[in-house]
């Protein structure tokens, strides 16, 4: 994090007992050191096991701009990510954990390519770190267009393409194929959801593309969804106390 910013920024959403939303279009986005990086935290805690959750645009930018690739997750929606040996063209999920062997130390992230969407809705990245426990030492590289990646759902007219089990630990890709609800139960400490296209509604409200959902167990409730509808599910980190220097 402190790759980031000149100063740490106060906490934000850090108690994880307490259910949190946020729409990408109406927070409030800040600018970091790297030239045309800004950032809409989610969730930020300081103390000894730092971590943060965010939200990432990047204005065109011929050279990129680049971070430690040290203990993060990466969802790209819109852009491209390059480490030492290869690019990644979105839409990618990356999971990195810290590289004990010093190889792929940095990331470096390039804007949207020539289709991007422009409505301020779509994101380009998502962006997690110091949640991966210490034992959690597969790197993962998904190719998210990757269709053969789906498999059946929880229910029917669901769809979901796994992207990591560790402990207790999982990301996923959830998709609707058809109007349907169901009451996830993977994990004692609640769930964190992004909206990645289409709508999302439980009892406290609709939740549109670019919406971010943190709900603690004592919040949990039917997610509803309409045909077409993405969701990026995560759950088992909020209990992590995975260290990190990005």
């Amino acid at each position: 994090m402190q790759a980031l910013f000149a100063s740490m920024p106060p906490e934000v959403n850090a108690d994880l007992a307490m259910r949190t939303q946020v729409h990408a279009k109406n927070a409030s986005w800040q600018t970091t050191i790297l030239p045309g990086l800004s950032v809409c935290i989610l969730e930020l805690h300081h103390g000894n096991n730092p971590r943060m959750s965010a939200l990432m645009r990047l204005e065109s930018n011929d050279s990129g701009v680049v971070i430690p690739a040290n203990n993060l997750e990466l969802l790209v929606q819109h852009g491209i990510v390059a480490d030492a040996d290869t690019e990644y063209l979105h839409p990618f999920y990356i999971r990195h954990p810290e590289d004990k062997n010093y190889c792929n130390q940095h990331f470096t992230l390039h804007s949207g390519s020539s289709n991007k969407l422009l409505d301020g809705v779509q994101l380009e990245f998502y962006f997690a770190t110091g949640q991966l426990a210490e034992t959690d030492t597969q790197r993962r590289c998904i190719n998210l267009a990757d269709s053969s990646l789906w498999l059946p759902g929880p229910v029917d007219k669901t769809e979901v393409m796994p992207l990591h089990m560790h402990n207790g630990n999982n990301s996923m890709l959830i998709r609707w194929l058809g109007d349907v609800s169901f009451k996830p139960r993977l994990d004692p400490l609640g769930e964190e959801v992004l909206v990645i296209e289409g709508s999302l509604s439980d009892e406290h409200g609709n939740y549109s593309a670019g919406s971010w959902i943190r709900n603690p167990v004592a919040s949990w409730q039917s997610w509803s969804g309409k045909a077409g509808t993405v969701i990026y599910y995560k759950n088992g980190h909020f209990g992590s106390t995975a260290q990190t220097n990005v």
